[in-house]
């Protein structure tokens, strides 16, 4: 599987729409189907194109791209504001305090930007 790369080992990305690249498409770091070809050679693929252009490939790098920097913001967003709320919830501010009617609006709080982060994913110039 494409997830236990050695950090040594090329990355192979095959792309191919017939039966007989089923096992091109498996063993390569990143399989890239046509979808004109069969079911077994879909099977075998990592990335499956629905329009048999190979300027998909480019796209789909495009959208790998934009997503792995989603997921980065989202980290980043919910590391610091779960911080933030382990050290209200836990006392760190004394001045500070919630009551704890509205303290289920700091769940709201830390999910409503994910939300959007990954909606702005559709408007995103790919």
């Amino acid at each position: 599987s494409s997830n236990n790369i050695p950090a040594n080992k090329p990355v192979v990305m095959f792309c191919g729409d017939r039966t007989n690249d089923a096992i091109d498409l498996a063993q390569a770091t990143i399989g890239v189907h046509i979808n004109e070809g069969t079911d077994v050679a879909q099977s075998a693929a990592d990335v499956v194109l629905l329009r048999p252009r190979l300027s998909g490939i480019l796209t789909a790098i495009n959208i790998s791209r934009k997503s792995i920097h989603r997921i980065v913001f989202n980290f980043g967003w919910s590391f610091v504001y779960n911080v933030f709320a382990i050290l209200l919830a836990a006392g760190a501010f004394v001045r500070a305090r919630i009551p704890p009617e509205y303290a289920g609006l700091g769940e709201l709080v830390s999910v409503l930007p994910v939300i959007a982060a990954g909606v702005l994913l559709w408007w995103a110039k790919i």
